[in-house]
């Protein structure tokens, strides 16, 4: 089962948190969650649909945290992520969902194309700066200053940039 598995997870989990290291530790603990739950799994109809949802969820529970590392959030808004489906906090979400795409919008042309290349398509530094034809360095200082800019138009139009992290998320999966 692993060795059928492994590559599909391991590339899941690479692409979006771009270190090998944490893909590969990921992989090991989502085949950990499914051997330490292996009863449950005559009740399932589905083992690709089961692996692909554990994976899912784990990736984006990652993501999620590396974000919030990133972003400098409270402890607490990287150990308690399930508070984002909450009815109140599901409605202040979609509003600052909102706002974070008029941000998008509001940056210079070159930095919204770099941006959502990185963050839609997933591609690398290299492979943006191959594509534009522009430089790998180039490339991170637009993303860097993209999510600086945002960083502050979240804090300004949504007050609590802890509301970006979840957005980015969803963002991620209804692209």
């Amino acid at each position: 089962m692993v060795g059928r598995y492994w590559n599909r997870i391991y590339s899941q989990g690479l692409a979006y948190l771009k270190s090998a290291q944490q893909a590969e530790e990921i992989t090991q603990d989502i085949f950990m969650k499914v051997w330490t739950t292996r009863q449950r799994l005559e009740e399932v109809r589905s083992f690709d649909n089961y692996l692909f949802i554990i994976a899912r969820n784990h990736i984006f529970n990652e993501t999620r945290k590396k974000i919030a590392l990133v972003c400098g959030l409270p402890e607490q808004a990287i150990q308690h992520p399930e508070t984002s489906s909450l009815p109140d906090l599901q409605t202040e979400y979609k509003e600052s969902y909102r706002q974070l795409l008029k941000g998008i919008e509001l940056l210079p042309e070159k930095r919204k194309q770099v941006f959502k290349l990185s963050r839609l398509e997933g591609l690398s530094n290299e492979e943006i700066a191959a594509q534009l034809g522009i430089h790998k360095d180039t490339v991170y200082q637009y993303l860097v200053k993209s999510l600086l800019f945002l960083r502050s138009y979240m804090q300004e139009h949504a007050g609590d940039t802890l509301l970006a992290l979840f957005l980015f998320e969803e963002w991620h999966r209804t692209k």
